[in-house]
């Protein structure tokens, strides 16, 4: 069983889960969920033992504690809050010849 975080789809619970993003149709159908439907945060994903994977993917995460969220995106006001001349770099931003 794996509990979903912010921003995980199928493709990153079967990274996560079995080390193996091919198993996400297999996880999909075990839980009566589309490929593409999202996923709440704290949605409980079945992961049916016979469904195989990669046991050292699988051990990468688990070790590292690492949950990939694909979805997980940053606004743009975040990426570049500030805009216009005034905030231009001269050869960062823009090149002057």
């Amino acid at each position: 069983m794996e509990v979903t975080m912010n921003g995980q789809n199928l493709l990153d619970i079967a990274l996560q889960a079995t080390g193996d993003a091919s198993s996400a149709l297999a996880l999909a159908i075990a839980n009566g969920l589309c490929l593409t439907d999202d996923l709440e945060v704290e949605q409980t994903i079945e992961v049916p033992a016979e469904i195989d994977g990669d046991a050292n993917v699988r051990a990468f995460y688990r070790e590292r504690n690492i949950h990939p969220a694909t979805g997980v995106t940053k606004t743009d006001e975040s990426t570049s809050p500030f805009e216009g001349i005034e905030y231009w770099g001269i050869e960062i931003d823009f090149i002057v010849s």
